[in-house]
């Protein structure tokens, strides 16, 4: 006997009212306004007041938004980390050996910031100089960091290109230890990648072949 079966509905896409296209306006504006002036000026130096003025916003707006200028240091990473979630399971499931397909992984997460190198020299430096500071907004970036990771060595694991023993939190933080490195070297070389994914390459081959699973 044949069973009646129910089609899954196609999932509905409901219009963006008016106001939440404003929303984001807004929040765009105010967002793209700072990293500009932090670009140019550095961190410190632009007020939350000049921010709110260059983005023809009141104060009180800005504060709708965000409640520092160290949040939209946050902002950008979250933002970096969507994309990369994105494309995520094209490198999980990408063909090659595992150094090929990390180092890939950097490749990209450099060509998504490389527009805006001139602030991730900024960014980096803020996160440098002012780690105290940051503690608790570092803290806020590896939240949305670390998800990312977990499913691609996670994955990568159940792929059998790393050993099962290896820990995913281990690989993770090992991972960001290499990677902000390189970020660093990104940083004082220039926007090419080409410096900055040769010391990725180096630094990352003894941890590759620490994980890496032998196949007899």
């Amino acid at each position: 006997m044949k069973r009646n079966t129910v089609e899954p509905s196609p999932a509905i896409t409901l219009p963006i009212s008016r106001r939440e296209r404003k929303h984001r306006a807004t929040r765009q504006a105010i967002f793209q306004t700072a990293i500009r002036m932090f670009s140019e000026q550095g961190f410190d130096v632009p007020t939350i007041d000049e921010i709110a003025a260059a983005a023809d916003i009141g104060k009180g707006t800005f504060y709708n938004y965000f409640a520092s200028k160290e949040e939209i240091l946050v902002a950008f990473m979250v933002d970096v980390e969507a994309k990369v979630v994105k494309r995520l399971a094209r490198f999980a499931e990408a063909h090659g050996s595992l150094e090929k397909i990390l180092c890939d992984y950097v490749r990209y997460q450099f060509r998504l910031k490389r527009p805006y190198f001139a602030f991730v020299q900024v960014f980096l430096a803020t996160l440098i100089l002012h780690a105290q500071q940051m503690e608790n907004h570092i803290i806020q970036m590896q939240e949305h960091i670390d998800p990312p990771l977990h499913a691609l060595f996670t994955r990568l694991k159940e792929r059998n290109l790393i050993k099962a023993s290896a820990d995913v939190q281990v690989l993770t933080d090992n991972f960001k230890y290499i990677h902000f490195g390189a970020s660093c070297v990104w940083a004082m070389t220039g926007p090419s990648t080409e410096a900055a994914t040769k010391a990725f390459s180096m630094q990352i081959a003894p941890f590759i072949k620490s994980i890496e699973r032998k196949i007899p």
